[in-house]
Order: structure tokens, then sequence, then C-alpha cells
């Protein structure tokens, strides 16, 4: 393998064969690179809720927020806790007595049985807790 210089002639000096090791640089920090920022975090929850879509993207904005997720078959699940109807109800008080709270957001599955969400909604509604909101998918 012979090197040569700008002009096409054998670069003075050369006693061997050099090989640039840039290029092999540059693609390997342009692969790193690419790995970092399409690297998921683990952010899974007990089960998977399937979100309905909305065709309104206008994001909720509440600092003091708790999300109540509801399975599809009807299942709570808070601070990523699978919990029963009382320990619901335990919780949202607590943490609306304790005011950390000041809305729920439920994440409900599309195929959620209805009255699973309105009984969440009721459990807000009986420890304090006006605002809530539906989280969707956009």
């Amino acid at each position: 393998m012979n090197f040569r210089g700008k002009n096409g002639r054998k670069r003075p000096g050369s006693g061997g064969n050099l090989v640039d090791l840039t290029p092999l640089i540059d693609v390997t920090f342009q692969l790193l690179i690419f790995f970092l920022l399409t690297a998921t975090f683990n952010t899974d929850s007990a089960f998977k809720v399937k979100l309905p879509k909305a065709s309104s993207n206008e994001p909720a904005s509440e600092a003091k927020a708790m999300v109540v997720e509801i399975s599809e078959d009807g299942r709570f699940e808070v601070d990523r806790v699978v919990v029963d109807d009382r320990e619901l109800q335990m919780r949202l008080c607590n943490a609306a007595k304790d005011n950390k709270v000041s809305t729920v957001n439920i994440k409900a599955d599309q195929n959620t049985r209805h009255e699973k969400v309105v009984q969440a909604m009721d459990v807000a509604k009986l420890c304090g807790i006006e605002k809530l909101g539906i989280l969707h998918r956009h």
C-alpha cells in the first residue's frame, strides 16, 4: 500500500505503510452518539395500557399531579404499584391531605370499562381533589 501526498507523488520519508484511523474513529463516534440518543429508558409500569388517541395536542401542565393507571381488566396502579379499591382511596386521600396532589390524571386503557374510570374519578372527588385529567396518546 503506497500512500501519496496531495500532488500524487510518494511522500518523502514515509518509511512504511500508514493507516489513517480518523474515518474509523469518526464512524465509531457517530455510532456511539446514535445509540446514546436512541436508547430507551425503562419506564414500564406494572401492566401495559394502550391509550386511546385524541385529536387535540394540548399537553397538561400540572406540577402536583398523580397518575392513576387503569388496566384493560380494571386493575388500578398508583406509583407503579397495583392497588385495590380501598388502597386507591387511601393513597389519594393521604396525598390530598398532605397537599402533595392537586390533580389526578387518569391513564386508562382504551378497552377499560367506563365504570372503572368513573370509580377513579369518584374516589378523587371524595378525597377533595377537584382537578381531573384524562391522559391520551397523540
